[in-house]
């Protein structure tokens, strides 16, 4: 296995193992930085497919927090803060136990819940970031897709491209 290549996220969660309350809502601790298969991605200009929705469009969470929710591996999850509100996956997290944490890499899903705000230093804050988690049936859109969605990016018809 290369850097490039994630490496496979085992399905580790046992709901009925767990003595844990079911919730619809899950208050979180939203952290955010740099991935390297994200960075792989953008190095091979992958930002548009989707392994690179697999990447950085993902909420790598606690398993207890996981089965709280009643989610699994690559099941859609809303995150909401105050600035924003994002679908993205669920996946356990390698770094767990981290109960009431999420981790989702920087970038286009994790910028829009992410406070705009610099206090004067050029680099909003992407850690310590109250948040809520709740399952979703929505589906986690592709880069392109969520740049339509958020910022009207991209919706000029130029021409249709595979």
């Amino acid at each position: 296995m290369t850097y490039i290549d994630k490496p496979s996220i085992s399905n580790v969660i046992k709901f009925d193992e767990l003595n844990v309350a079911k919730v619809d809502q899950l208050k979180v601790m939203l952290n955010t930085g740099t991935d390297i298969y994200q960075g792989a991605c953008k190095k091979r200009g992958s930002t548009l497919k989707d392994e690179y929705r697999k990447v950085a469009g993902v909420a790598y969470m606690d398993p207890k927090d996981m089965a709280k929710l009643g989610v699994g591996n690559w099941d859609s999850v809303l995150v909401k803060s105050d600035w924003g509100a994002v679908v993205v996956y669920s996946a356990h997290s390698r770094d767990a136990p981290h109960e009431g944490m999420i981790f989702i890499p920087k970038g286009p899903w994790a910028n829009v819940i992410v406070s705009n705000e610099t206090y004067c230093c050029s680099d909003p804050t992407y850690k310590g970031i109250e948040a809520t988690v709740e399952k979703s049936d929505k589906e986690v859109l592709l880069m392109a897709d969520l740049m339509k969605e958020v910022y009207q990016k991209y919706t000029k018809k130029v021409k249709e491209v595979d």
